[in-house]
């Protein structure tokens, strides 16, 4: 019996996982052994102008000769320092199927008769060469692994504003003041007092000597 598990991982800076094709072609779909194959496969070519049996391209295939001499020591030696020559990364989207096998011996003394008649067969061919396989899954469900975001932008944006009304009673009103007032300092200062002076010099002269008809008056 088997059972379905969906994995699901982040790509970077979240999580370490790969989700793009392989560059050269060899393989549609990412997975672990699928970029190893790929990452020997260019290995071997590269060092022996040739590929093993199991391997994909257009390269002509090793001679025996050429597996002894090269093929089989380069590979060795990739293995050797593979951390730095081929960085497999786990596929950020994953179906795995777990296996178990179970068994019992068969058949029991009373199948066997009946197995005996029913084939024409004595009881000793019937337990050497008959059997019984039952593949099924262990649950008509599957299960499923996901990583998820620890700390968001949005959440990120909201505790900040939590902190900022909590402790020192901010608001998004508060924000917009503190630009109005950056906006108008960043205004010449020498114009705004010029202004000011001259208005205060005016209204004085203007309560003081009032109309024309007041002063002939």
């Amino acid at each position: 019996m088997c059972s379905h598990l969906q994995l699901t991982y982040l790509p970077p800076p979240w999580g370490e996982c790969e989700s793009k094709a392989l560059e050269s072609g060899f393989f549609q779909v990412y997975s672990v052994t699928a970029c190893r194959i790929d990452c020997e496969t260019r290995y071997i070519v590269e060092n022996c102008n040739c590929r093993m049996v199991h391997m994909p391209g257009e390269a002509s295939y090793c001679t025996p000769e050429q597996y002894k001499d090269c093929a089989e020591p380069a590979l060795a030696k990739l293995s050797a320092v593979e951390s730095s020559n081929c960085m497999c990364r786990t596929p950020c989207n994953m179906t795995r199927y777990n296996k178990e096998l179970s068994m019992v011996k068969i058949p029991s003394k009373t199948s066997a008769r009946y197995l005996q008649k029913k084939f024409n067969k004595s009881e000793k061919y019937i337990t050497d060469n008959i059997l019984v396989l039952d593949v099924f899954f262990e649950a008509l469900n599957y299960e499923t692994i996901e990583q998820k975001k620890a700390y968001e932008v949005a959440g990120l944006l909201g505790d900040i504003g939590g902190q900022m009304g909590l402790f020192i009673g901010a608001s998004i009103l508060t924000i917009l003041e503190l630009f109005d007032y950056a906006y108008e300092s960043s205004c010449d200062p020498v114009a705004n007092h010029s202004e000011s002076i001259s208005h205060t010099v005016t209204v004085p002269l203007q309560t003081t000597l009032g109309t024309l008809e007041e002063i002939a008056c």
